[in-house]
């Protein structure tokens, strides 16, 4: 582009701000200022420029800017306010701090650039950025940098939340919430678990290339607690542990799904006829129903109903153990389960694999007391392919909980 007399102004405006921002950057870039005679000679020439080089502290090479892009960013940089080393805002976005949780995950996010989700009904996005120009000027500000080896803007991932006006800004509560839902996202469809981080100077670093498959991102779901629970057993590298993160998942819905049961039962049960009501044992059997289902908050039948009301379990089926698939199988005496069985049968098979996994929660729970397994339990070669049936089975518990009408939700589950 050929920029005019004002956009020339504006952008020695712009550098002059960012000089009174962090002086240590005017050493590096103060040859970027364009004088009077400078722009009459880009005027009169209709010189082209496209981009501009600028030096960001403790980096071993200029980062190329694009001249019309950093200029239409003036209201951002001159807007910025470090809110803490993890947290920045400007005028229309806020940035937090993210790293994966090991260096694979950093070359995967670096190198997707599809993970731009929008808020349904709100002027609202959320993205993962790299090398962002408002977290390098920052970490400037903050002279957290080493000139051997450690620049200020390359290190840094940041989530972005950007707002298409400053008057649909979430509150705190709100953002935070859409922060979580979108790490939720990432951890279930590229199976990174990003954490929450600042701007540093850490004592070694490593970086690792890789190359991956990319999967698109679904829609953001509401937030809820248990996303929290997946994010951290995503980013758990012992399998016996993240096994037991995922269980939290699922025990977390699992009285939804058994209140949802009971209420379904109980109001078939109350839409009898009203001659029945002045019936003593009609009404006693509204006091065993109450009963039964009252027994059924132990663990393993709340497991069962997780299985059973939460999970499409015909679709998750073949990524449980080959144990679990024989034992399922051999008992209902099929060669594969397929959606076409009667719903009897799912439920058996689901409440078979349900007991199995509770069981070996329970021995990785006791592994350090008296506790004498049964044979039912997996064995410890097998739970890193149990963990991506869990991990399958709590996103979809995730999204169950997100499609419930709110009088069936409960936000604190004991």
């Amino acid at each position: 582009m050929t920029p005019n007399r004002k956009q020339l102004l504006l952008f020695n405006d712009l550098i002059n701000w960012i000089f009174k921002f962090c002086p240590d950057l005017e050493d590096y870039n103060s040859d970027l200022i364009f004088d009077e005679e400078r722009i009459n000679e880009i005027i009169t020439e209709e010189e082209d420029i496209t981009e501009i080089e600028f030096f960001f502290l403790g980096e071993q090479n200029y980062t190329t800017v694009i001249f019309e892009e950093f200029i239409d960013l003036a209201d951002q940089i001159k807007s910025l306010m470090i809110i803490n080393e993890g947290f920045i805002k400007t005028k229309n976005h806020s940035f937090y701090i993210v790293s994966a949780n090991d260096s694979r995950g950093d070359f995967i996010l670096n190198e997707n650039h599809n993970l731009q989700l929008h808020v349904k009904g709100k002027k609202i996005s959320v993205d993962i950025v790299s090398e962002s120009i408002i977290v390098g000027l920052a970490a400037c500000n903050l002279a957290m940098y080493d000139d051997n080896y450690w620049g200020t803007i390359t290190p840094y991932q940041a989530i972005n939340i950007s707002y298409e006006d400053h008057e649909c800004r979430l509150n705190d509560m709100d953002e935070l919430a859409l922060l979580n839902s979108y790490l939720f996202e990432i951890a279930d469809t590229l199976n990174i678990a990003l954490i929450r981080t600042d701007i540093h100077l850490p004592e070694e670093y490593e970086y690792l290339e890789d190359e991956e498959q990319y999967e698109s991102l679904r829609e953001l779901e509401p937030f809820n607690e248990g996303m929290k629970l997946f994010t951290s057993a995503v980013q758990i590298e012992d399998e016996e542990l993240k096994f037991l993160n995922f269980y939290k998942v699922l025990e977390h819905y699992s009285p939804i799904a058994v209140n949802i049961e009971a209420n379904e039962l109980m109001r078939k049960k109350l839409d009898s006829p009203k001659s029945k009501f002045e019936d003593g044992d009609f009404i006693r059997s509204i006091f065993q129903l109450a009963n039964s289902m009252r027994d059924r908050f132990n663990d393993e039948d709340l497991i069962k109903s997780a299985f059973g009301t939460c999970v499409d379990f015909i679709g998750l089926y073949e990524e449980l153990p080959l144990s679990i698939q024989k034992k399922i199988t051999g008992h209902l005496k099929l060669k594969k389960l397929e959606y076409g069985i009667d719903r009897q049968q799912i439920s058996i098979a689901s409440n078979i694999a349900a007991k199995i996994i509770y069981k070996t929660r329970n021995k990785v729970v006791h592994a350090k007391s008296n506790f004498i397994p049964d044979g039912e339990e997996i064995k410890s070669d097998e739970f890193a392919q149990l963990n991506q049936f869990m991990k399958f089975a709590s996103s979809q518990a995730i999204r169950w909980y997100a499609r419930q009408p709110n009088h069936l939700k409960q936000e604190i589950i004991n």
